[in-house]
């Protein structure tokens, strides 16, 4: 069940490269009191060196957020989030970010960001651990499982499967798994987004 109540939740293949997913982004953006983010590196090959990760910093400082801070929450798992008000998940590896988001207990920070009305901004991986599942990136175009993660529950914080950068071609593919694993996916392509906001999808 859907456990977002005052805050917004932006699930992306790409973040704010897409400019119709950026334009409504902003929208939320600029309703904030202040501009904080934390970008969190955990997924991304490289971390804040990762040529996203970097562009992610200049899209934000281009939209005049005041503070613009990178995270990583495998080396900091008692990361402090709570002076941000925007939280951006960077995309990479969805079964490393997975567990180690887990082992933060970064569900809790996502919760309270939300309760505080902010905004969580998932990028491919990053909008898949918010789901109920991370099974799919297992099976449809699959990441590589380096860290041995054998738990596929995702926070559940949303309450259905997504499957970003999706194409047609791997659609045989999807309808197989949701058959398999009698579950629901919404698909997003690279210049889509979902968004939940009050708890209510938009």
């Amino acid at each position: 069940m859907d456990t977002a109540k005052k805050g917004t939740i932006i699930l992306t293949s790409t973040g704010l490269s897409a400019e119709p997913v950026r334009r409504v982004a902003v929208k939320y953006f600029d309703t904030l009191p202040f501009k904080s983010v934390a970008i969190v590196t955990t997924a991304a090959e490289g971390k804040e060196r990762n040529k996203y990760s970097k562009l992610a910093e200049a899209q934000f400082k281009e939209l005049d957020f005041n503070i613009v801070d990178f995270i990583d929450i495998e080396t900091n798992p008692q990361a402090d989030f709570s002076q941000y008000n925007v939280i951006y998940v960077c995309g990479g590896n969805t079964f490393k970010l997975m567990k180690f988001a887990r082992q933060a207990n970064f569900d809790k920070d996502i919760k309270s960001l939300l309760e505080r009305g902010g905004v969580y901004v998932g990028v491919s991986a990053g909008s898949l651990i918010v789901g109920p599942s991370i099974q799919i990136a297992n099976e449809v175009h699959p990441d590589k499982n380096e860290v041995q993660l054998t738990d596929f529950r995702g926070f559940n914080i949303v309450n259905f499967i997504i499957f970003p950068h999706y194409s047609s071609d791997l659609e045989e593919e999807i309808k197989s798994f949701e058959k398999r694993n009698n579950a629901k996916v919404e698909r997003i392509d690279n210049s889509q987004a979902i968004v939940i906001e009050d708890r209510e999808r938009r």
